[in-house]
């Protein structure tokens, strides 16, 4: 009972996130952004082991901004660790959709953003581990 109460919770998170986010524009990369993970998968190759679940369960991040003009991508200094990205790629797909890549010393990733929501899916690589986070962004 109470995975899903928390699954509707977070629903309702996210369809009200999206709302607020609609309301303030596009998401076309001409402002800088403030994206939140919602929900988390991480994998990792020495345990051999996936876990799903909030963020902060996971090691990831809550908050990420994405800064267009200085072509970074950073976590917020909420963060535990604060890490910082160069973004190498910023395209704009059919259907009104962003993606943005990037990497540091340690990870690659990519996230794709939708343009008239915000609504973001981002996979992160590193050496025997992986992230897949679902979250929305709004304009910073």
């Amino acid at each position: 009972m109470g995975k899903y109460v928390l699954c509707c919770i977070m629903g309702a998170a996210m369809l009200t996130w999206s709302l607020v986010a609609q309301a303030e524009g596009p998401f076309d990369g001409s402002k800088p952004l403030l994206c939140a993970a919602i929900h988390a998968t991480s994998c990792d190759e020495e345990s051999g082991v996936c876990t799903s679940g909030a963020p902060w369960m996971v090691g990831f991040p809550v908050f990420m901004e994405i800064d267009f003009a200085t072509k970074t991508a950073s976590t917020t200094r909420q963060h535990v660790v604060e890490r910082t990205s160069t973004i190498d790629a910023v395209e704009h797909l059919p259907n009104n959709r962003m993606s943005v890549q990037g990497t540091d010393d340690e990870y690659a990733w990519s996230v794709l953003i939708s343009e008239e929501t915000g609504s973001m899916t981002l996979a992160v690589a590193g050496e025997a581990v992986g992230f897949i986070v679902l979250g929305a962004c709004t304009i910073r």
